[in-house]
């Protein structure tokens, strides 16, 4: 379909147009529903999906977990516990499946153990906010790559520390988001509470969310099962966990604490984070799709997120991690590159966070050191660190979706950690499935933002510069990826330049 000058200039007019129905970005602005209309149909695109891909639980063999046909598709929260258990029962020297806690709707949030033996381990979950399935899709393709790592006896996060995953934390949310066009952007729990909003803070949001926006933080912290549960779970693990990353999508960031105020963090932590994630930074995507490191304030002030409270309360390095992408809704071809650059993320991070923490490997500059590393500096395209799998650069302008890359394996050397060797639980084997070890939730005790927009800027130098600048202008105005390449290979690439 060809799109003239006016046709862009009046969907962009349209996308801009003020409705009752919206939904609000990562860059804090907002879209029609109906604007999305055209990409709301990936749940009957991935039942289709589902059904092409029938027979991967009974395909699925150690050593080849991360090609398989599961990471086709977006699945379902029975199809994502289905996988994981049959995970289990395939290594059950390894994994154990347990309880982390209760939805709003009574729902059982499970969790899984990758264990080695170790007295360490860190904590990784994801879709706290149910419309970002590549989230969950990604912390799952990475706990695969994991385990086919150890089959294959090659190094990995798992023999530093244990690994704890929360595929899914919002189950109630998410499985409203597979019942329609007028739920798939939903992005609260059943109770219609932010999760990520519903933590502890020192700070108070100055715009009180009222309970109808999306960032509604609760009556008060812990007001949900949700974080009451898994709060209590990680206080019973304190002495263990030694660092926490929260998978989120869209946008390519590393976001380090904190994002309810815009005042350093002191006694030379903010210097720790920065090396931190650049450790992740330079093994995440490419260099032209590099992940951005930067204080979770600078994207939008947001108060009572998880990091921030894990930060504070455990005094061990929390991250957020924002997918690379454009839309909340994603070709599910963008799994396995989104998944690669997860579990390349969650190497580095195993590795920095022995570093963080000082238990070995180089200091961090000190708080006065003006050798900070640069927030700029996209990473080289052929970087690798050990323990990462190649990324491939994403197509080009002019070419279609490509599918997910072929993986290059590197070897690493992951820095150990001190360990004692526990006894983990059998999980069973096929086709019984395995008893979970339940973790009780306990009722806590007190916090709340609305994204501060952003303004985008593009600009224009020579042709060359024109896609980014048409992007520039075509995401803040509510349109996909899809939907912006239509627009340059219309052939208004030129046109875009003659307009910046």
């Amino acid at each position: 379909m060809k799109f003239t000058l006016l046709s862009v200039i009046a969907l962009f007019a349209a996308a801009t147009a003020k409705t009752n129905n919206t939904i609000t970005g990562i860059d804090g602005r907002s879209r029609s529903l109906e604007q999305e209309a055209a990409f709301q149909t990936d749940a009957e695109t991935n039942r289709a999906c589902h059904e092409k891909n029938a027979n991967y639980i009974s395909s699925l063999k150690a050593g080849q977990y991360k090609s398989s046909a599961f990471h086709n598709c977006f699945h379902t929260i029975d199809q994502i516990y289905e996988f994981a258990d049959e995970l289990m029962a395939q290594n059950p020297t390894l994994l154990s499946k347990f309880v982390i806690s209760k939805t709003y709707n009574g729902a059982t949030i499970y969790g899984y153990k990758l264990t080695k033996g170790h007295s360490q381990s860190l904590y990784f979950q994801a879709q706290v906010h149910a419309r970002e399935w590549i989230a969950g899709a990604s912390i799952l393709f990475s706990f695969a790559s994991i385990l086919d790592d150890i089959a294959n006896e090659k190094p990995t996060a798992a023999d530093a520390y244990d690994l704890y995953f929360v595929p899914i934390v919002n189950i109630d949310g998410f499985e409203s988001t597979w019942n329609g066009n007028r739920t798939r952007f939903q992005r609260k729990n059943a109770n219609q509470v932010d999760l990520n909003r519903n933590w502890p803070t020192p700070f108070e949001n100055p715009e009180h969310p009222p309970q109808d926006d999306e960032t509604y933080p609760g009556e008060e912290p812990f007001s949900e099962p949700e974080t009451s549960g898994i709060n209590a779970w990680l206080k019973s693990k304190r002495e263990e966990i030694q660092g926490y990353l929260d998978i989120h999508a869209y946008g390519g960031l590393l976001l380090y604490p904190c994002g309810d105020t815009k005042q350093p963090i002191g006694d030379g932590f903010d210097e720790k984070f920065q090396v931190l994630g650049r450790g992740m930074q330079n093994v995440m995507g490419s260099y032209k799709q590099a992940y951005k490191l930067q204080a979770a304030y600078a994207l939008y002030l947001a108060y009572g997120t998880f990091a921030d409270y894990a930060f504070r309360e455990f005094k061990k390095p929390a991250l957020t991690i924002e997918v690379e992408g454009y839309n909340f809704i994603t070709d599910a071809s963008t799994i396995k590159r989104r998944g690669i650059e997860v579990y390349n993320g969650i190497n580095a991070f195993a590795k920095e966070v022995t570093v963080f923490n000082g238990e070995g490997g180089t200091k961090p500059p000190s708080p006065t050191s003006t050798s900070k590393p640069s927030l700029t500096t996209a990473p080289s395209a052929t970087t690798s660190s050990p323990g990462t799998e190649t990324v491939t650069p994403p197509p080009s302008v002019t070419e279609p979706v490509t599918p997910s890359p072929t993986v290059t394996e590197q070897p690493v050397t992951p820095t150990p950690s001190r360990s004692k060797p526990v006894t983990s639980t059998p999980s069973g084997s096929k086709p019984v499935t395995p008893s979970p070890t339940v973790t009780e939730p306990v009722t806590p005790t007190p916090s709340g933002s609305k994204p501060v927009t952003s303004t985008p800027s593009g600009s224009c130098n020579g042709c060359s510069g024109c896609y980014s600048a048409l992007l520039s202008h075509c995401f803040p105005r509510g349109y996909s990826r899809a939907q912006c390449d239509s627009f340059n290979g219309a052939g208004y690439q030129t046109t875009w330049c003659g307009n910046f």
